[in-house]
């Protein structure tokens, strides 16, 4: 008895447990094939849409030129058929009046569509003849690729097409059409199908004209084998079917269908196979307002790769049943828990959104257009000052009523411009009628929820606040703002003031710095100066000692004539060397006052770049030469500029000495500055001088152009020169700068200065 007992414990236990398994494995195998679906409709889908906005995108771009030409036309094409492959053909097409056709072919042909005219299809000779007269005709004037295209192709008389088309005509937006044989030049070979996505093109209206006028259609061709073999290789390599139908279309015949070697729907091709299996996934997919039905049909394979089913060993182990009959109660227990938690979690946001609402003192509201029911809460009713119970659900609500005659025209120019999709929100603030009688002012704030199909608006909703208080205070503000400007404009008087001291004393720091610059150059012209002219002294020197003892020679009478000619050798060469010497010293005097004269002047003149770069490091060179660091000059040449080379000797002659003093500072030698330029842009020159010295962290970047900081203050370190630099480049060179550094990895000051300086401005 105890063992019958046991033994039917045991089995009505494990006929739970194969039953809990077996459900469980049945939504692993759901998971599985809802998951190979979405892999591939979302990648169909992707592509639709892209070419959908494309094709919205192009009708945007077709609309800005009204005398839209044929290499413009197929510029913008190519680019566009690049970037989205499921577009095969991208076609332009005007109407065109039955009255201009003559001249419509003469302007295409002038465009070089030699022997363009007006055709249809002659499907039973294969050919193509001339359209027969009709009051419109929509030929494709423009297409790319252009060769094999079907130029001239009159759709109006293509019912496929043209149903597609007026819709869009009229919802103004992308549609696409049912699938149809794409016509090629050669209509023979024409034996592809697709589709075609049409997107109307708009002539601009005139200022008051009521409505656009539709100058005709930019359509997207897309081959459905192209764009269809990519999701029909994702559904085989998971084992699947695809089936794709129009839904305007036959249901019992596919526009596009994939089967397997091995599937079991083999055995009905070419039958009717809208049938759907119980095991079959179908999906709607909105393809630019037409349907479609995919069904994808699980093959014997998709079964077969699925784990095997471990129920049937379950089954015959009572003790192991019991043990995975508890596993499936816990995690139906668990999958109960997360519903609740769910529930309890909408409940909680619900509640949330009330208490928001609540917390803001915001009035809700919301009309249906269709029943013209009319909703309020609380809020709304407690800031109007009237029983909710008369206005929640009334009909035919008229808000005009309560609105303050001077602010009617403003809140229903608003509202309507709302609903005519002109503004993406309705928001305006006015006076509306409280039960009390008194006028109070509110912010509305709306939105139009649904639309029909026309664009007409069907459910708007939205909030209104009480804003009396702000109104109140914004009056008082105006009333204070009288006073406010005469304080305002004294106090501009003395920050006037202040600016102009300021400046004032700006301009005599810069001053200080030019001289100390050329005091510099001073010292350095004199050390420069010495070696030319001692070797000229000593050379002039020389040939008037050999003058003397010439002149004691020819007196003694005992002149010889080879002594004769060593003296003139010895005069000539004297004379060479001292004329070098004094060549040299002439060179750098001209140099040196070219460079001073530019730094102590603001002087405009064309100079060359690299010239004036040179010159001033020749004149910095005597004080460099001491350092064991070099200076890298890498500025090409014939770089023109109409500015101030002063200045800019100024701003370089302070980087200089810069890293000198600060990037190489603790460094004996191996510092290099470079000092290149080029072009950017037409009209623009930069200018880099990097260094390999120490850098500088975020702190001393942030006071780089603060007067007088420096991190050798007293120490040969003025805290003037950045910020001369600053003012030099801004203002004198009407250029910018940018400085970027970093702790051991140098420092790289970067100029952008214009080829032609602008103007000073005249001083007040």
């Amino acid at each position: 008895m105890i063992l019958s007992a046991v033994a039917l414990v045991g089995l009505v236990l494990s006929a739970f447990a194969f039953k809990a398994l077996r459900d469980a494995e049945m939504r692993r195998q759901d998971e599985a094939f809802a998951a190979s679906t979405e892999t591939v409709l979302n990648s169909l889908e992707l592509e639709l849409i892209r070419a959908a906005e494309a094709t919205r995108n192009g009708a945007l771009m077709l609309e800005q030129l009204p005398q839209l030409q044929r290499a413009d036309f197929s510029r913008y094409a190519q680019s566009l058929v690049g970037k989205v492959p499921a577009i095969r053909v991208l076609e332009w097409q005007p109407w065109v009046k039955g009255s201009e056709r003559v001249q419509f072919e003469l302007d295409a042909r002038a465009q070089g569509l030699k022997d363009y005219r007006v055709v249809e299809p002659d499907e039973a000779e294969g050919t193509w003849r001339a359209a027969p007269p009709r009051d419109q005709y929509l030929p494709i004037l423009f297409a790319w690729p252009e060769q094999g295209a079907a130029l001239g192709f009159d759709l109006a008389a293509d019912t496929v097409r043209m149903a597609s088309k007026r819709q869009a005509g009229v919802l103004g937006e992308p549609v696409a059409s049912e699938s149809f044989r794409v016509l090629r030049g050669d209509i023979p070979s024409s034996t592809s199908f697709g589709l075609a996505i049409t997107a109307p093109v708009y002539a601009v209206a005139p200022p008051n004209s009521p409505a656009p006028v539709l100058r005709g259609f930019l359509a997207a061709v897309i081959e459905l084998p192209p764009i269809l073999q990519q999701a029909a290789e994702r559904a085989n390599a998971a084992h699947l079917d695809l089936l794709v139908f129009d839904k305007d279309m036959s249901l019992s015949k596919p526009i596009y269908v994939s089967i397997g070697a091995n599937s079991d729907l083999q055995a009905r091709v070419g039958e009717d196979v809208h049938d759907t299996h119980t095991s079959d996934r179908v999906r709607s997919l909105s393809v630019s307002h037409r349907e479609w039905h995919v069904v994808l049909h699980p093959r014997p394979t998709f079964f077969a790769a699925q784990p095997p089913s471990l129920a049937t060993w379950v089954g015959g182990a009572g003790l192991l049943c019991t043990l995975l009959l508890m596993l499936a109660a816990h995690r139906t227990l668990q999958d109960r828990s997360r519903v609740l938690n769910a529930r309890h979690q909408l409940l909680d946001e619900r509640q949330r959104l009330q208490n928001i609402i609540d917390g803001t003192g915001a009035g809700s509201w919301e009309y249906n257009f269709e029943t013209e029911e009319f909703r309020v809460n609380e809020h709304w009713a407690e800031i109007t000052g009237v029983d909710r119970a008369l206005y929640d659900g009334k009909r035919s609500y008229r808000w005009r009523e309560d609105c303050h005659a001077d602010d009617l025209n403003p809140v229903e120019e608003a509202l309507l411009k709302h609903l005519r999709a002109e503004l993406p929100a309705f928001v305006v603030e006015y006076r509306r009628h409280h039960a009390d009688g008194r006028w109070i002012w509110v912010a509305v704030r709306g939105k139009v929820l649904q639309r029909d199909t026309q664009g007409r608006a069907l459910i708007i909703a939205g909030t209104m606040l009480e804003i009396e208080a702000r109104k109140q205070a914004e009056a008082r503000i105006l009333e204070l703002n009288a006073t406010l400007e005469q304080r305002v404009a004294e106090r501009s008087a003395e920050l006037e003031e202040a600016m102009h001291k300021l400046s004032l004393s700006r301009e005599e720091l810069t001053r200080s710095e030019a001289r100390a610059t050329l005091n510099t150059l001073a010292a350095g012209v004199s050390h420069e100066l010495s070696t030319p002219m001692s070797n000229s002294l000593i050379s002039a020197s020389t040939l008037a000692a050999l003058a003397r003892e010439f002149q004691q020679s020819m007196q003694a009478g005992g002149l010889r004539r080879s002594e004769l000619n060593q003296f003139l050798v010895q005069m000539i060469e004297g004379s060479e060397l001292a004329v070098r010497n004094l060549e040299r010293a002439a060179e750098l005097i001209k140099s040196f006052r070219q460079v001073a004269t530019d730094q102590a002047s603001e002087q405009r003149r064309t100079f060359d770049l690299r010239q004036v770069v040179e010159e001033l490091l020749d004149a910095l060179a005597p004080s460099l030469r001491r350092q064991g660091h070099q200076i890298r000059l890498e500025i090409p040449e014939g770089m023109a500029l109409d500015s101030y080379p002063g200045p800019l000797d100024q701003v370089l002659t302070n980087l200089i000495n810069n890293a000198y003093l600060h990037a190489f500072d603790g460094l004996a030698q191996g510092g290099e500055l470079r000092i290149s330029a080029s072009w950017a842009g037409d009209a623009h020159v930069q200018i880099n001088c990097q260094d390999n010295g120490r850098g500088m962290d975020e702190a001393t970047q942030a006071k780089l152009f603060t007067p007088f900081f420096s991190t050798k203050m007293g120490k040969g370190g003025s805290g003037l020169g950045m910020s001369i630099v600053d003012n030099l480049v801004n203002k004198t060179l009407g250029g910018h700068l940018r400085v970027e550094s970093a702790p051991g990895q140098g420092t790289l000051v970067s100029i952008i200065l214009p080829v032609s300086a602008p103007l000073p401005k005249p001083q007040p």
